[in-house]
């Protein structure tokens, strides 16, 4: 039951428009540039640590967080170093002075990262401001059968919200908060089965004028799958990394197992006393996975500075990319094509010809 409801939450790179699904094409590899499906992540960095990729004219200032890939080269100041957790959950340091390629084993990666985002329908953000959307769970699995149902206030003046939870049940409820958890009382969730939450003002005004052609639906992980989940977590906690190296890593794994609500949650709160961009593109990337384009907005823009702060132009034009389809995702169709120009911009004084490809391929989609 699983891959079937898998196949509406693992979406592809689109934009939708005016209901038709318009495919923005992923960038043509060149050959000396293979994709490595596995996700290294750096959560150490002491000193100048940079890298370089494979048609770059300049290496790039890491920093703690950044997402590397097997054709990266690495070097280190004399008095710099960095540690790297690989695909597999395998440590590799970067001693003082290294130079030379990512020191990850050629192994299955347990961490993989796709490319998923999407944005559509085109929507007004005014709109969103007037009805009680869904913040979560959307477009996720869950592990408790018990999650906690999240939604922005609507902008009505309302003083209570009808919640409804429906599938292979149908339950409701009142309540005057803007969260709750379902509760024990409540008719039992099952493993794989996918389920709808609406919530609706005293105004009448519902979450489902949202509109959005992304399947809002969640679903609670089968236990087998959830074992498998929490035995990696115990895994990470035993490399003795550091606090907001493990939380990192926790919300890279649940990225991973399609449990994206509980990803976003893990980083909205890691971002919120970090100053680190890559934490910051990441939550925005999760957050525009379901459909959450306010405020997917709100962190690509925090990591932009940053990006911005530590001269890092690969990582500020990907996070230009993304406030582009942020926007174009709220109806901001100039700003997209200016985040998108921008990006293009940064791409080409970076030498990024995958990157200026990517972003000419998508422009003519944002532009319509």
């Amino acid at each position: 039951m699983r891959c079937t409801f898998a196949l509406h939450l693992l979406v592809g790179l689109a934009v939708i428009l005016a209901g038709c699904c318009v495919p923005i094409p992923m960038p043509t590899p060149t050959p000396t540039y293979t994709p490595d499906l596995g996700l290294h992540l750096l959560v150490e960095v002491k000193g100048d640590l940079t890298h370089k990729r494979p048609g770059w004219n300049e290496y790039l200032p890491l920093s703690f967080g950044t997402a590397l890939d097997r054709d990266d080269l690495l070097k280190a100041a004399p008095d710099a170093e960095g540690l790297v957790v690989c695909a597999d959950l395998s440590l590799a340091p970067v001693p003082a002075g290294y130079h030379g390629g990512l020191p990850c084993p050629q192994a299955e990666p347990v961490l993989t990262r796709g490319e998923n985002l999407m944005v559509g329908p085109r929507r007004s953000a005014m709109m969103l401001s007037s009805i009680p959307y869904v913040l979560s769970p959307r477009h996720t699995f869950i592990q408790t059968p018990h999650p906690v149902l999240r939604w922005r206030p609507s902008g009505t003046g309302t003083v209570t919200y009808t919640v409804r939870v429906w599938g292979a049940l149908d339950w409701q409820t009142e309540t005057a908060a803007t969260e709750l958890r379902y509760p024990d009382s409540a008719p039992s969730l099952r493993p794989g089965v996918p389920y709808q939450l609406k919530v609706m003002d005293a105004a009448g005004r519902s979450s489902e004028e949202e509109g959005t052609a992304l399947d809002l639906s969640f679903a609670l992980l089968p236990s087998e799958e959830t074992t498998v989940v929490q035995m990696l977590v115990a895994q990470v906690r035993e490399l003795g990394l550091s606090e907001r190296a493990i939380r990192l890593l926790e919300a890279e794994i649940y990225a991973t197992q399609g449990l994206r609500a509980d990803a976003i949650a893990l980083l909205e709160n890691l971002a919120a006393g970090e100053d680190a961009p890559a934490i910051h593109r990441r939550l925005g990337d999760l957050c525009l996975e379901v459909g959450l384009y306010t405020e997917a907005r709100s962190a690509y823009e925090h990591a932009l500075a940053g990006y911005r702060n530590l001269g890092d132009r690969a990582g500020e034009a990907a996070t230009l990319v993304g406030l582009g389809l942020a926007c174009w995702g709220n109806g901001g169709d100039d700003t997209a094509q200016d985040y998108m120009e921008q990006a293009r911009a940064v791409y080409q004084k970076l030498g990024d010809a995958e990157g200026i490809s990517w972003v000419e391929r998508t422009l003519p989609a944002i532009r319509r």
